[in-house]
């Protein structure tokens, strides 16, 4: 079975990998990669104050990879 482009996105993402997760354009979360299963189906994102989200690939996100947890 081939993995979709989106999936094959996630699966690539290692522990500290910084990211924003937007929808339609506008940036809806970001951080850094805390942990992943091994699927590449969920993930589990850490923000610069501490708080730690889960997100799975199906929500539906636009996953950006980015340079910096705090800049805008």
């Amino acid at each position: 079975m081939r993995q979709s482009r989106r999936v094959s996105m996630w699966t690539s993402l290692q522990r500290g990998d910084v990211i924003a997760l937007c929808r339609q354009g506008i940036e809806c979360y970001r951080g850094s990669v805390d942990e992943r299963t091994e699927d590449g189906r969920v993930i589990w994102v850490t923000d610069q104050i501490g708080d730690r989200r889960l997100f799975h690939v199906e929500d539906d996100y636009d996953l950006l990879i980015s340079g910096d947890v705090y800049s805008d």
